[in-house]
């Protein structure tokens, strides 16, 4: 818990933001204010940051109260969250299982009802991953649709496959609102690396309900195949 902050924000709150009062849990990699990012490592442990992270910053101007930080695995690169300095989440649902990972820590938040809405970051699954395994709902955003400075990482300077920080939540509608609040935010004007993409409310409703939907899987680019031949 990120308390006496917490609860010291919500007095000054923006009743005017899309977000206003709704509580909003974070993936520790993400920077706040005044509190350690310590992505599992002790060695990062009673180093608070000084300021907030642009994904704090945006979301306290949209009148959002960020209160809680969640669990993940040392390194990031891990389909479990345990780490040495917090410990091991387990799956609300049986805790025999995993939550998932890298942010198995929101999976299992929301999934056990501690919140409505979470923020976690996503190479190779860590948003997807969680809320197949908890039940709930994620979106994996495009590269550049989402903040990426102000936090911690494992791989700094990693960017064959960039990080995208992407929302979760319990219901779809949320999920939905939540994004499209985000993006309603103008995050471009907070952080260089933003794509200048507003949310195109024409091709949501048009999209919206459609009875199929098209995918398309590249198993290989005529390079070194992938490790799994169906990814």
């Amino acid at each position: 818990m990120i308390n006496p902050g917490a609860e010291k924000w919500i007095e000054s709150i923006n009743l005017n933001g899309p977000l206003a009062g709704i509580p909003v849990s974070l993936k520790d990699s993400i920077t706040v204010g005044g509190f350690d990012v310590s992505v599992g490592y002790s060695r990062n442990t009673g180093k608070p940051y000084a300021e907030d992270g642009v994904i704090v910053r945006i979301l306290k101007d949209a009148g959002a109260v960020p209160y809680v930080k969640t669990n993940l695995p040392i390194t990031l690169l891990s389909f479990e969250s345990t780490n040495d300095v917090w410990g091991l989440t387990a799956n609300p649902h049986n805790t025999k299982y995993s939550p998932g990972g890298s942010t198995g820590g929101e999976s299992a938040l929301l999934a056990y009802g501690g919140g409505r809405i979470g923020i976690g970051s996503d190479v190779a699954g860590s948003v997807r991953l969680p809320a197949h395994f908890a039940g709930i709902c994620s979106l994996r955003c495009s590269t550049g649709r989402w903040p990426k400075t102000g936090m911690n990482t494992s791989m700094p300077g990693q960017e064959g496959v960039p990080s995208v920080f992407s929302p979760m939540a319990r219901t779809l509608p949320d999920l939905v609102y939540f994004t499209k609040s985000m993006i309603g935010m103008r995050p471009w004007e907070y952080d260089h690396s933003v794509h200048p993409l507003p949310w195109r409310s024409d091709i949501y409703d048009a999209t919206k309900d459609q009875k199929t939907l098209r995918i398309g899987v590249m198993q290989s680019d005529g390079k070194p195949a992938p490790f799994h031949a169906s990814a």
